[in-house]
C-alpha cells in the first residue's frame, strides 16, 4: 500500500504541477512561479513561508499498519504545502549547488558533529559512559572510521563489514583497542543469512543484493553474512543512546532505517546519516521497499528534521546542510527512476543534544528564512 500510495501521490503531483504553473514546459525542469522563491545571497528564502505542521500520533507499536497510518496522516497534513514556494527553493538551491552535495561531503558533517562532542568532553582520555558512541556500517578499508576517530579520538565505535577479507583487516587493526569493536554482520530490518554480491568494477562495493538488472554481471560470492536490525543490536549491547550512526549499505538503507524501530526508539537514534544515490533506483534496492520520498515522509512523521549533506568546495571543510521536505524528492524530478545523490542527515531536536542542534544551525540553508553565509 505504501508503494501504491507513493506512486499515486507522484502522479497527482505531476498533474497538480502542470495545472498550477502557467507556462509549464518540461517535467524535468519545472518553471518556478515568479512570486515565490526569490534569491537571497547564495541561497533562497520564501516571500510567503509555509508554517510547518507537526504530526501528532500515538506511539508505541511497530506494526506495519501503524506505519502506514503515519504516512496517511502526514500526507493529509502536508498536501497543502507540497507545492509551496519553499519546496521550489530547496530544489533550486540543490540544482545550482549540486557539486557541493557529493558522496564525500558527508565527511565534513560527521567530523564537525564529532568535534562538537569533543568540545563537550565526550571524547576525553578517560573512557566512561559519557563518551560518544558511533555505529558505522560499511567499514570497508577504514576511511570513515579514521575520520571519526581523528575528530573524537576516544569515541566508542561499533563498526560493521560484510566482506570477510575487509573484516579481517579491520579486526586486526583494532584487535587491541578497548574503544572500537569490529563486527562481521550486515544491517537490515530482520535477522537472516544473505549471500554477498561483488560488482566487477572498482567503483562499487559489495552488497547484499542479487546479481540482476543493472548488476546482472556482478559476482555472487560463495560467502554469506548474517544481518541484524539495529534495534536488536543496541538492546543486545545495552546501549541506551547512540551519538551518531553512519548508514552506507548499498541499497539497503531503507531496510536499515525500518530496522531501527524509530516509532519507539527515536530517543536512542536522535541523529544519523544515510546514503542516497543510484542504489535507491536500481536492482540493489528491494522492489517492495520504500523509496527516497517514502522514507523521508516516514522520518518527518516521527519528528525528524531532514538535511541534505553538502560541504564547501574549498577543501570541503565546512558542512552545508540544506533543510528539505519529503516533497523535495518528488519535485527534484518527475521521473521515478531519477534519484537524489549524496547523503541525508536526520536530526530529532527533541531527543538530540540541544547544544548540538544549536551548533548545526550555523551550517543550515533553509528556504523559509534568511540563509546564513558560511562559505
Amino acid at each position: 500500500m505504501a508503494l501504491l500510495r507513493e506512486l499515486l501521490a507522484f502522479c497527482l503531483g505531476g498533474v497538480m504541477m502542470m495545472l498550477a504553473l502557467p507556462g509549464w514546459t518540461s517535467p524535468v525542469e519545472p518553471v518556478v512561479p515568479a512570486r515565490t522563491p526569490v534569491p537571497f545571497d547564495d541561497g533562497w528564502r520564501s516571500e510567503e513561508p509555509v508554517t510547518e505542521q507537526a504530526a501528532s500520533f500515538t506511539m508505541g507499536t511497530d506494526s506495519e499498519s501503524f506505519l502506514e497510518h503515519f504516512i496517511d496522516q502526514l500526507e493529509n497534513l502536508t498536501v497543502k504545502e507540497t507545492w509551496g514556494s519553499h519546496i521550489f527553493g530547496q530544489v533550486r538551491y540543490y540544482r545550482e549547488k549540486k557539486d557541493a552535495f557529493g558522496n564525500k561531503a558527508d565527511f565534513a558533517t560527521a567530523s564537525h558533529v564529532m568535534r562538537w562532542y569533543d568540545k563537550e568532553g565526550r571524547c576525553g582520555n578517560v573512557i566512561n559512559a559519557s563518551n560518544a558512541i558511533v555505529l558505522l556500517a560499511g567499514a570497508n578499508q577504514g576511511k570513515s572510521t579514521t575520520n571519526i576517530l581523528q575528530a573524537c579520538h576516544k569515541a566508542r565505535m561499533h563498526i560493521f563489514e560484510i566482506q570477510q577479507r575487509l573484516f579481517d583487516a579491520q579486526f586486526k587493526r583494532f584487535r587491541d583497542s578497548s574503544l572500537v569493536k569490529v563486527h562481521r554482520k550486515g544491517w537490515s530490518d530482520k535477522i537472516q543469512q544473505l549471500q554477498i554480491t561483488l560488482p566487477l568494477n572498482n567503483h562499487e562495493t559489495a552488497g547484499l543484493f542479487l546479481p540482476t538488472g543493472k548488476w546482472k554481471n556482478a559476482v555472487l560470492l560463495n560467502e554469506t553474512v548474517e544481518t541484524i536490525p539495529l534495534a536488536d543490536f543496541v538492546l543486545h549491547e545495552n546501549l541506551e543512546r547512540i551519538s551518531y550512526v553512519l548508514i552506507d549499505v548499498e541499497g539497503k538503507e531503507p531496510n536499515v532505517i525500518r530496522g531501527m524501530n524509530l516509532e519507539s526508539k527515536r530517543h536512542i537514534f536522535p541523529i544519523f546519516q544515510y546514503e542516497l544515490g543510484g542504489t535507491w533506483t536500481d536492482s540493489r534496492h528491494d522492489e517492495n521497499q520504500w523509496g527516497q520520498y517514502g522514507i523521508a515522509m516516514y522520518l518527518k512523521a516521527l519528528g525528524y528534521k531532514l538535511f541534505l549533506i553538502g560541504a564547501t568546495l574549498s577543501g570541503q571543510e565546512k558542512p552545508i546542510l540544506l533543510q528539505v521536505d519529503p516533497e523535495f524528492f518528488r519535485f527534484f524530478s518527475f521521473r521515478p527512476e531519477v534519484d537524489v545523490g549524496g547523503n541525508l542527515l536526520a536530526f530529532h531536536p527533541e531527543f538530540a543534544d540541544a547544544g548540538l542542534w544549536e551548533y548545526l544551525q550555523g551550517f543550515v540553508r533553509s528556504s523559509g528564512s534568511k540563509v546564513l553565509a558560511v562559505d
